[in-house]
């Protein structure tokens, strides 16, 4: 039977649509299902074939959600698409051994990525990274986001992995999954701190080399170039995560935005180093105002990070490719200066120069690695740091030769100024001279006007010293006429006055033998008081009849004989307080001193014994030989002295603070003063030891009688003018 060509070809093409649906299907059905990923036992992987992906534009939904979603087919060699876009990606992991097997993944650096297993119960197991979240809320505590998957053995686990880019530095363009052993993490861990430790080390090294020499020589080169190898050190910190790390782990927005501050820092450091290093401002003025203007492109970047870091704009991307540029346009103008320089004759930029060939080309082939021109290699990743360990070297010899060429500079220039110094010191002793010599004739015109007004002044001034002097002698001799008088008169007057008032009041009733007794008392202090004024006016006399500040008679006195005498004189008054003496006198005791003085001395000790002593208290009074000198000593057993009254004693400017005595006697405060000065005039020295309530001990000291009698020379004068 033979059908008609009209239907055969309906039945054809009925067929070929039926064919077509049954592909669509299929197609669809493959679409839908899950890819699996074969997991290597030994070795990790990374993923190539096509992945099943969706595309959340909104970027809000949940897993949940996302798994009724259609999911469809992408290469991993297509572009992603741009926007807030979040990307799902579906995969099944299978375990065909017999252990489990871990490995790491790796999806790119997205801002946030967050990774679902599924478990035998039929939930989810959540994990996340990402390299804007802080180390210690990654899975994995590194500057590299990697999520840790446990796949059991002989079994299959699916993955739902959510992959975010907030900004457009961490949103990759393409989509890429790379599975990696333990052993491989750990390899890769420990490869990068021993490569990186001993490039920042060699930087530390040398950054410290250069800063003693900065501090040894002040110059700012070294200084800029150690600022910029600070700044390399930090940069490549950064770019190997140990800056996140290390400085700042829970900053990593700022972490992603440091780069425009590091490298534009390192940037300026590098311009500031090349136009001190090879002098521009000076011998090139033209590439000197081009390093200007390339230094002032920084703040370009600066000011577009600190826009991105600050508010919602995202400029990152453009910031890093804006700084590729700068940098590029600032290492080849380095070279072109340097070659400038070299050819002025300028030694040190050789090795400028040679140092930069090297730094450059690594460091462009750095920076076309990172604007996405050249790929990710070893030799685009490590070529700056090669080349700038090579720069540090021969940059070091470059400053040892620069250090030595400024060394020779600064000699030859010390030199010359020494001679011009020498040249201006001749022409300065020239002029001295000769404006000394017309200063000696006018000093000499003046000196002869003013020589006889001088001698005029000077006699005037040496009379008016004289009437000083002998007006402070008269005050001083009339302080202690006063004094004297109103110290040691006025106990004798006191006992004249108690007397003649018993014998006014208390006559009738008193007993003959009383009132001779009285009588006597009487007589005696009158004798004693005529002989105290009869001492007194032959000392004043003998102060007034000299110029001297005291007229001195010193002769061999029995100390025995002197210290009775005073005993005797104050007797009544220490009766009065009940007050007796003990007495420790060697008989042929002799001293050399002025008899009035003694006489003073002794009374105004005695009598400060008294005043200070209760009733009923002793007196001790004894003389010992030492040294070659008679010691003197009046010790009782009254209230003592404070600290502050025993600093004031003696004191000729300040007279001793005065206390009054157990039965309210007044005195003056002057009698110790006089006796130090009649003590040191004399030949001796006064002493005292006291404690508050264990009484005072005075003693003072004078020279022994010679075995010869020495004349007095005043004594003898006075004979011979008589």
């Amino acid at each position: 039977m033979h059908l008609p060509p009209l239907r055969i070809f309906v039945l054809i093409r009925i067929k070929l649509l039926c064919l077509l649906l049954l592909l669509a299907g299929a197609a669809a059905a493959y679409a839908q299902a899950p890819d699996t990923v074969q997991l290597q036992p030994e070795e990790g992987q990374e993923v190539l074939a096509p992945l099943q992906v969706y595309h959340d534009q909104s970027g809000k939904l949940k897993l949940q959600e996302v798994q009724q979603k259609r999911f469809s087919t992408l290469d991993t060699t297509a572009t992603l698409q741009a926007g807030k876009t979040v990307h799902w990606v579906r995969v099944v992991l299978q375990n065909n051994t017999d252990h489990e097997l871990t490995r790491y993944l790796y999806a790119g650096d997205w801002s946030k990525l967050q990774l679902y297993t599924s478990e035998v119960n039929g939930t989810f197991k959540e994990r996340q990274t990402g390299q804007l979240l802080p180390v210690a809320d990654r899975d994995v505590s590194q500057s590299k986001p990697l999520v840790r998957v446990q796949v059991p053995p002989q079994s299959q686990t699916l993955l739902y992995l959510r992959l975010q880019g907030d900004i457009n530095l961490y949103k990759p363009q393409r989509l890429s999954l790379q599975l990696h052993t333990p052993q491989q993490i750990v390899h890769a861990n420990n490869r990068r701190l021993f490569v990186q430790g001993i490039f920042i080390g060699i930087i530390v090294v040398m950054t410290l080399y250069n800063l003693v020499l900065f501090f040894s020589v002040r110059d700012r080169s070294y200084l800029y170039y150690v600022l910029a190898l600070l700044g390399t050190g930090l940069y490549f910190m950064f770019y190997h995560g140990f800056a996140l790390e290390l400085l700042w782990p829970n900053a990593p927005y700022w972490n992603a935005h440091s780069f425009a501050f590091i490298v534009t820092c390192n940037g300026l450091f590098r311009l500031l180093f090349t136009k001190s290093y090879l002098n521009t401002r000076h011998t090139m003025p033209r590439w000197d105002k081009l390093l200007t203007l390339l230094s002032l492109l920084y703040a370009l970047p600066v000011a577009m990070g600190l826009l991105s870091y600050l508010t919602p704009l995202d400029l990152l991307q453009v910031c890093v490719d804006l700084i590729g540029v700068i940098g590029g346009a600032v290492l080849v103008v380095m070279l072109l200066v340097g070659v400038a320089a070299l050819r002025q004759g300028y030694r040190p930029a050789l090795y400028f120069l040679i140092a930069n060939v090297f730094f450059v080309v690594g460091a462009l082939l750095f920076i076309l690695k990172e604007t996405h021109v050249l790929p990710n290699t070893l030799l685009t990743v490590y070529s700056v740091q090669v080349g700038m360990v090579a720069q540090v070297v021969l940059f070091s010899l470059g400053l040892a030769y620069r250090l030595n060429t400024v060394t020779n500079e600064l000699a030859e220039e010390v030199l010359e100024n020494e001679r011009l110094e020498r040249e201006k010191e001749v022409e300065r002793k020239r002029l001295v001279e000769q404006q000394k010599k017309e200063l000696e004739v006018m000093v000499a015109n003046r000196t002869a006007a003013l020589r006889h007004k001088t001698q005029e002044l000077n006699e005037t001034v040496h009379q008016l010293k004289e009437s000083e002097h002998k007006l402070l002698r008269l005050n001083q001799l009339k302080d202690r006429f006063f004094s004297i008088i109103s110290h040691d008169l006025r106990t004798p007057l006191a006992t004249l006055d108690s007397f003649l008032n018993i014998l006014i009041n208390f006559s009738d009733r008193m007993k003959p033998e009383q009132m001779q007794k009285l009588a006597n008392h009487t007589q005696l202090s009158v004798h004693n008081l005529q002989s105290l004024l009869e001492n007194l006016l032959q000392w004043a006399a003998s102060q007034t009849a000299s110029d001297q500040s005291m007229r001195f008679e010193p002769e061999v006195l029995q100390l025995q004989t002197s210290v009775q005498r005073n005993l005797e004189l104050l007797q009544d008054t220490a009766a009065a307080k009940q007050v007796s003496w003990q007495v420790q006198l060697p008989e042929k005791l002799r001293v050399y001193a002025d008899a009035n003085m003694l006489d003073f001395i002794i009374r105004n000790l005695l009598h400060n014994a008294i005043k200070f002593s209760g009733a009923g208290g002793k007196v001790y009074l004894q003389a010992t030989v030492a040294g070659g000198m008679a010691e003197v000593s009046v010790r009782d057993e009254g209230v003592g002295m404070t600290k502050d009254v025993l600093h004031s004693l003696f004191h000729s400017e300040h007279p001793a603070i005065t206390n009054k005595g157990t039965s309210n006697e007044k005195g003056t405060g002057l009698g110790l003063l006089l006796c130090r000065q009649f003590v040191e005039r004399c030949g001796g020295s006064i002493h005292v030891q006291s404690e508050t309530g264990n009484g005072s001990r005075f003693w003072f000291t004078l020279p022994l009688a010679p075995t010869k009698t020495i004349p007095n020379p005043e004594r003898k004068l006075e004979e011979e003018i008589l």
